[in-house]
């Protein structure tokens, strides 16, 4: 399984963040390879979308199906155990597999004051190479309320937390990341 796949997998065992067959059904939706917010596309999209393409059976029984192959290669790989009641949680294996995928990486949830405060501009250019530093970027800057510009121009209000800053910091990708703040905002009154 593809890493970024099998890393949001993990984490959600880990959190409990979602509903098992939602979160399941989305990433297989989103495909080999997709990243996080292409599986949190999906799962806002499988929450809101009406299913008009397909009879509500047909479309269970595809959902039980791939989910069931889904599980059974994640039990198969030793990442996830049953539990008697029928539940799944994440194994010693899966919890060292979770880690490596994770990198390390920072939580990705700050405390945040949004709507107070004069606008803000995050730009980044990341290198490729530090291309899962970068994603966590993309989605700790989401989390924290700012909209996208441009793929790497975001904009929101409030306090950037210094915690942010200092992971940022630790994992030398601050000289890759520019934030302003903006005392007459003129046009970027309509965006933030």
């Amino acid at each position: 399984m593809k890493g970024k796949i099998l890393f949001k997998a993990l984490e959600f065992l880990y959190d409990g963040a979602m509903t098992q067959v939602d979160f399941f059904g989305a990433v297989l939706a989103a495909g080999y390879g997709a990243g996080s917010s292409q599986i949190e596309y999906e799962y806002q999209k499988r929450k809101r979308i009406s299913e008009a393409k397909k009879s509500r059976a047909e479309m269970l029984k595809d959902r039980k199906r791939r989910l069931a192959v889904f599980i059974s290669k994640m039990k198969h790989d030793g990442l996830i155990e049953e539990s008697e009641n029928n539940r799944f949680t994440i194994s010693s294996k899966g919890i060292n597999k979770f880690s490596k995928l994770r990198n390390n990486l920072p939580a990705r949830y700050y405390s945040k004051k949004t709507g107070q405060g004069s606008p803000i501009i995050i730009s980044f250019d990341v290198p490729e190479k530090f291309r899962r530093k970068r994603d966590w970027l993309r989605e700790v800057i989401r989390n924290l309320g700012f909209k996208m510009v441009h793929q790497s121009v975001w904009v929101g209000k409030g306090k950037v937390p210094v915690d942010f800053i200092k992971d940022l910091e630790n994992l030398k990708i601050l000289e890759f990341v520019e934030i302003f703040e903006i005392s007459k905002a003129g046009s970027l009154n309509k965006i933030a």
